[in-house]
């Protein structure tokens, strides 16, 4: 039978002797990215820096299978933090130039070895094959991080690039920091931050574990616990009111989306990023401030729930302009977050009387999220501006002025035009279909539906021309470099015509873009637009982009 061990560890006895972390092979390779390392640094730093008591901050679980030796074990669950912690820490260590105090963190990245207990210097944390001698030279070992400082992230790819762009990003904020600030955040981490070690001796075991503690489907939600205790609450003449209205809105929404909610809710009471559980946030910062159970259901989960379900089905009614504002949250659904939900979700709450500036508040709200999304904004930053907007719009402020944080600011303007105008197709796959379907937006008159047939990105240029091309001809080799990937080179298609015109001369090209099965009309405007030139010349490129920069300009209101 196996033993099966479960303990709350600081990080100091985490990365000490006690444990020998090795993760096996078939693991997937490092992948936090840059926003994951981002979030939790600021999570970590906002934590010991607003907490004046010694609140312990949890970090969550990791799974271990014993090894052959005593104090080593196979990481069957939580390699992503265990990597990133180390990381972390090492540059903890790099940043202080105190060197008693960096040798104390660095034995927490590295153990330094003991004669007296047996123990030679070793990592403390061993990555796959593939990365453990990278990791150990420019993150474990002394004087390691200087070496990772001088790289340049872009030379790398997949778990390297990871490795190098967050340990990169955690030196660039703690640069920021005092040796004072360094040294405390240091100690918070490793006093104060605590994993649950789950261990056990048998590896099917560990797996075992793994799987229940990552099967969702009949765990409690906090949905659950909050009904147990709000309606618990609620006088008995009118329980079972309110507990089919609560039913009835989980069954409304579905039970994920209801979860959902209520965090939204949260944040529009709380206008801040989540530093503890949603039950602990929402009992504090919404339960608390309203006067009872009822008036919580009746005047704050009710009608926001009835928004949340108008937003994301797109199914705003009760206006002349309800095809416009439905219009603005269909390309708002389109992101890749959901950050700006509460804030349309309040705007719909405070202005549904008001439709002329309902609609105005979404469409400013869509430029500022499109434009995050265009700029890779990460997810703290985009949550704090979010607050701004929401503690603006609770204080009475105009959120239509210049000045308002629902507004652009210059240099986020320019910043978008820059991003706009960059090589959009070696963006990731979601965003540069993001831009060149509301590119497309703005180069149409009607409001045109963008549901209806799955599209891809087609290079005018082509990216691999034949040798004996008219495409080798016309464009250099720098030229091609230059402008292949950018939005004067790019055009949108129906995904069915994308194998036809791949390669083709620029003339046949054409005609392969334009023949549609409906009666000649292409689907696209970009692709209509093509249909405008009678050559693809670095210039004919070059004007191109110029236009349909000028497109967004207009469309957004980029206007420095």
């Amino acid at each position: 039978m196996s033993n099966i061990r479960g303990e709350e560890k600081p990080l100091s006895k985490v990365f000490s002797s006690d444990y020998e972390f090795h993760i096996p092979e078939y693991q997937r390779p490092y992948a936090w990215t840059g926003e994951h390392a981002e979030e939790l640094f600021n999570d970590l730093w906002t934590f010991h820096r607003e907490e004046n008591s010694h609140e312990e901050y949890f970090l969550g679980s990791i799974v271990l299978a014993s090894g052959e030796r005593g104090r080593q074990y196979d990481v069957v669950d939580g390699q992503q933090r265990l990597t990133t912690l180390t990381l972390l820490l090492s540059c903890i260590s790099h940043s202080l130039e105190d060197g008693e105090a960096s040798r104390d963190f660095l034995k927490f990245v590295r153990e330094p070895g003991s004669a007296a207990e047996g123990l030679d210097p070793s990592p403390r944390l061993f990555l796959r094959s593939k990365d453990r001698d990278f990791f150990r030279k420019h993150v474990q070992e002394p004087g390691g991080l200087n070496k990772l400082a001088a790289l340049k992230p872009p030379d790398f790819k997949d778990s390297r690039f990871s490795i190098v762009n967050n340990g990169q990003y955690f030196l660039q904020q703690l640069s920021g920091l005092t040796q004072q600030q360094i040294l405390g955040f240091g100690q918070f981490i490793v006093r104060r931050c605590k994993l649950v070690m789950v261990s056990t001796d048998s590896l099917s075991s560990a797996y075992r574990i793994f799987s229940v503690l990552n099967d969702r489907g009949l765990d409690l939600e906090p949905s659950d616990i909050l009904k147990a205790r709000l309606i618990g609450a609620i006088p008995e003449p009118v329980r079972l009111e309110y507990t089919e209205r609560w039913e009835g809105m989980e069954e409304e929404l579905g039970r994920k989306a209801f979860n959902d909610l209520l965090g939204h809710v949260r944040m529009i009471f709380r206008k801040q990023k989540a530093q503890r559980s949603i039950l602990e946030e929402f009992n504090e910062h919404v339960v608390k401030q309203v006067p009872d159970q009822q008036t919580l259901i009746d005047e704050h989960l009710q009608p926001y729930a009835a928004y949340y379900s108008q937003i994301t089905n797109e199914t705003y009614s009760g206006s002349d302009h309800g095809e416009k504002i439905n219009d603005v949250l269909s390309w708002l659904n389109r992101l890749d977050f959901s950050d700006w939900i509460p804030v349309a979700m309040e705007f719909i709450h405070q202005l549904r009387g008001d439709a002329d500036r309902l609609l105005q508040h979404l469409r400013l709200l869509e430029r500022l999220s499109g434009t995050m999304y265009v700029r890779g904004v990460y997810i703290t930053p985009r949550i704090e501006r979010y607050g701004l907007v929401l503690s603006a719009l609770h204080n009475g402020e105009n959120l239509l002025e210049p000045e308002s944080p629902l507004n652009l600011r210059e240099e986020e303007i320019k910043d978008t035009l820059y991003w706009l105008n960059g090589r959009i197709y070696e963006y990731a796959q979601k965003r540069r279909k993001l831009i060149l379907l509301r590119l497309d937006s703005f180069l149409t008159s009607s409001g045109a539906s963008y549901n209806h047939v799955e599209t891809t990105i087609e290079h005018v240029l082509p990216q691999n021309p034949r040798p004996d091309s008219e495409w080798r001809q016309i464009w250099t080799e720098e030229e091609r470099d230059d402008w292949l990937h950018r939005l004067g080179n790019l055009v949108l298609l129906d995904r069915t015509k994308n194998p036809e015109a791949s390669n083709y001369d620029f003339q046949t090209k054409k005609e392969k873009y334009f023949r549609s099965s409906r009666k000649g009309i292409a689907l696209y405007a970009s692709a209509v637009d093509v249909m405008n030139y009678d050559e693809w010349t670095p210039a004919t490129v070059m004007a191109r982009q110029h236009k349909l920069l000028e497109a967004f300009r207009r469309g957004w209101d980029l206007q420095p």
